[in-house]
């Protein structure tokens, strides 16, 4: 493997991260968007929103350090 080339447990921490992070802006926007219309959302919408943002940026602050420690130890 190349020395840039990221390993396979950051790639799927950044990977992962971004999908969830995505999932949960999505939820986010639909929740407002049920709100708009003056219905209740589905309370799984809340729970993806409040726990996707922080889990989707700490895996992708995992990635950021797994890299950094590589460059390290180049």
């Amino acid at each position: 493997m190349f020395a840039s080339t990221p390993g396979v447990l950051s790639r799927a921490s950044l990977i992962l991260g971004v999908i969830i992070t995505g999932a949960s802006f999505l939820s986010l926007i639909t929740i407002l968007g049920f709100y708009f219309a003056g219905t209740v959302p589905h309370s799984g919408l809340y729970w993806a929103a409040l726990w996707g943002f922080p889990l989707g940026f700490v895996l992708m602050c995992v990635y950021l350090l797994i890299n950094l420690g590589r460059r390290r130890a180049q």
